[in-house]
């Protein structure tokens, strides 16, 4: 088989791996290549970054993805390169870089518009409209969000559809529309199901599990949360898995277990630190603020949301710095 099938094969599985969720097949897949044949693959360094980013490897990550582009504009090559600014911008998001990467998105959904690449426009404008959610612009990051599924249904991405879903429910969670977000949700898991995406299944699991926990059905979201963690340890994404904690956690304090609630929560803060995840670490810091609060242990309570606040500051997330804002003034 001449070098160039080899490549195309090599593309081809990296391409069903990722879209499956199953990053560390995808890692190592990639790993068991020679380096010389993914240093001058645009297709192959992107998906490399995908993987080890997945896994917790932020920096590692970006590195492959800024190969990716610059790979990508030397060849001419203007479908990776308009993919590549959209994980680059992902991997930056995640690391609390989001002035970076709203310029990524920006630069990925400008030039996908211009190839036609709907999936790109798709996932781009998604991740834009985290963003505005992120900051508290909930009208903006819902019409984007129905932009983004709009695409991706062009596209026939189904888990482009199923992640838009799982994102509006959450909109509606934090208005406080537990009807609507409870539909949302229940879309999001049937796309994600249909789609085939074992880590989307899970992310949309959990996120359905959350919203009935708010419900009041606990005994449900726990059934829920427990799926979603063990699809995600067993193909390997342990950002996911560290997600669902949270939400676990949260469904054990609703439960009355409120040790194994706090103890679970400062686990995934330490995993978020590990990870180089400011927002899931700023979330958990919040959320043992309020159980530590309701167990009445204030001095502590304290400490966790004077360090939420800070790192949802320095993240720019508006919506929950005013949250932050309302429980210290409760706390003093």
């Amino acid at each position: 088989m001449s070098p160039l099938a080899t490549s195309l094969r090599e593309i081809a599985t990296a391409h069903e791996l990722a879209d499956n969720g199953r990053f560390r097949e995808l890692r190592e897949l990639i790993s068991a290549l020679p380096s010389e044949s993914v240093v001058s693959s645009p297709s192959l360094s992107l998906y490399h970054a995908i993987a080890v980013a997945r896994l917790g490897s932020h920096s590692e990550g970006a590195e492959w993805a800024d190969r990716a582009i610059e790979g990508a504009r030397l060849s001419g090559d203007s479908v990776v390169e308009v993919r590549a600014y959209n994980v680059r911008g992902a991997i930056a998001f995640e690391s609390g870089q989001i002035e970076d990467s709203e310029d990524f998105f920006q630069l990925g959904l400008a030039g996908a518009d211009r190839v036609g690449d709907k999936a790109t426009v798709g996932r781009c404008s998604n991740n834009l409209a985290n963003i505005a959610y992120m900051r508290g612009d909930f009208g903006r990051a819902l019409g984007s969000y129905i932009m983004a599924m709009a695409a991706f249904q062009h596209a026939g991405l189904d888990q482009g559809v199923a992640e838009a879903w799982h994102n509006v429910a959450a909109v509606h969670r934090d208005r406080g529309d537990l009807t609507s977000a409870r539909e949302a949700a229940e879309r999001g898991v049937e796309a994600a199901y249909d789609s085939g995406d074992l880590a989307l299944v899970g992310q949309t699991l959990a996120g359905r599990a959350e919203i009935r926990m708010l419900s009041g059905d606990a005994r449900f979201a726990a059934r829920e949360i427990s799926r979603a963690i063990a699809i995600h340890k067993r193909i390997g994404d342990v950002v996911r898995e560290a997600e669902d904690s949270r939400i676990e956690a949260l469904i054990m304090l609703s439960l009355g277990e409120t040790n194994r609630g706090v103890a679970q929560l400062q686990k995934v803060q330490a995993q978020a630190e590990e990870h180089g995840r400011p927002y899931l670490g700023a979330l958990a810091s919040r959320d043992l603020a309020l159980a530590l609060q309701g167990a009445g242990n204030l001095e502590r309570a304290r400490r966790w949301a004077h360090s939420a606040r800070v790192a949802f500051e320095r993240l720019g997330a508006r919506y929950e710095t005013g949250q932050i804002d309302a429980l210290l003034s409760d706390l003093y």
